[in-house]
């Protein structure tokens, strides 16, 4: 499953994401894991959940980062919920082609029963077809 949190810049989408995490944190079994675009420290987010964050690894593109989210999975079978936050304003990447990731973790989230949470920047009535389906 897929859930995006979309809004424009400065509307909340991170405090939004780390205030789920953390409350996920008390009907979570598995591991939680929490992927960053920014470099800023996240001090709201509870130690328990894993803080990955982009810049400390060479990832480029949308398709580098599926593979590095590939590797996540792998590296732990255990993670139940991955919020994915900052991914189009780090990898400089537009809001049409976010599709095929999309796709793709949603074959993930269907493979390994994770539940995914992803900020997007932009306006919610204005999003591509594609998108409007995560919407929550």
């Amino acid at each position: 499953m897929i859930q995006a949190v979309v809004g424009g810049k400065g509307t909340g989408k991170t405090k939004t994401l780390v205030n789920m995490a953390n409350k996920a944190l008390g009907d979570t079994r598995g591991e939680i894991v929490f992927i960053s675009g920014e470099k800023r420290r996240m001090v709201e987010l509870n130690y328990k959940v894993r803080l990955i964050r982009l810049q400390d690894f060479d990832v480029k593109d949308l398709k580098m980062f599926y593979g590095f989210l590939n590797g996540i999975v792998a590296q732990n079978y255990d993670i139940e919920r991955i919020y994915i936050d900052g991914l189009l304003e780090f990898l400089k990447e537009d809001l049409a082609a976010v599709g095929d990731l999309l796709a793709d973790i949603n074959n993930i989230s269907k493979k390994f029963k994770i539940k995914f949470t992803i900020a997007i920047n932009g306006d919610p009535d204005s999003v591509p077809a594609f998108l409007k389906e995560y919407i929550a």
